[in-house]
């Protein structure tokens, strides 16, 4: 949906629409309100905050509602360092700019994972090389000592594990922490995610010869009308508060 159209949904949605004699919210006003929507819808919709309390993934509509924010991307390993946890390994997350693909193009920014891989090498008893996918599982610091410790529960060929690690530099990292007997190959990391959408911007221009208003959203336009109700809601929740249970209502039975 382009964003022109977003803003005439918001205003028709509010009453606040050209011909009525109220003041109009301005068209800032209205792109902090559906870019603030956005992010609700998204955490909504990922994690069954919502009224049917479904995930990414537990429905098919809740995978239309996030598909057109899926992202693959392919990433290698930054070399061990003191920091590191024995065998373990950093890897920098994508911000948009800095992590590049292949072909020397920015990765689109990482929100949330929600599928991991790792491609390693192994020597096996008759001395072949031997390419195999294992499947990376997220594990908190706290239970990372007795993992490590336990011969049934530390990383092989069955799982490694990932850590969450904070900042390096400007960039999110992850820990990824394997079997000593892995190797792993260039560009192993395998990581599906989703992104994060561009904010909604009506002065945005599409290409040098589109006009403001024009650039499209990143969503499905079945999400973008919940994306606006989201946005009318939290709107009359500002102006009109005894009109904000009937929005909540219809957006219910939207969602």
């Amino acid at each position: 949906m382009i964003v022109n159209r977003m803003h005439t949904e918001f205003k028709v949605g509010v009453d606040k629409t050209d011909s009525f004699n109220s003041a109009n919210f301005t068209d800032a006003e209205i792109d902090l309100y559906l870019s603030n929507a956005q992010e609700e819808f998204i955490e909504q919709r990922a994690w069954g905050n919502n009224f049917k309390r479904e995930s990414l993934e537990e429905t098919q509509k809740r995978v239309k509602d996030l598909q057109s924010l899926v992202v693959n991307a392919r990433l290698s390993m930054l070399p061990s360092t003191l920091d590191n946890k024995e065998n373990a390994f950093f890897v920098a997350l994508p911000d948009g700019s800095t992590v590049l693909d292949e072909n020397g193009v920015p990765y689109p920014k990482y929100r949330h994972a929600i599928n991991e891989e790792l491609v390693v090498q192994y020597t096996d008893c008759n001395e072949r090389t031997k390419t195999v996918r294992v499947p990376v599982v997220a594990l908190t610091h706290d239970k990372y000592n007795t993992a490590v410790a336990n011969p049934f529960a530390k990383p092989s060929f069955n799982r490694v594990y990932r850590l969450p690690y904070g900042r390096i530099g400007t960039l999110e990292h992850f820990e990824i922490v394997i079997s000593p007997q892995m190797v792993i190959t260039p560009r192993g990391y395998n990581l599906r995610y989703l992104k994060d959408p561009k904010k909604i911007d009506k002065a945005q221009i599409q290409s040098p010869l589109g006009l403001p208003g024009t650039a499209q959203g990143e969503l499905t336009d079945e999400s973008y009308r919940e994306v606006i109700a989201i946005a009318v809601r939290n709107a009359l929740g500002d102006i009109e508060s005894q009109r904000v249970n009937d929005a909540r209502e219809k957006l219910n039975e939207i969602e």
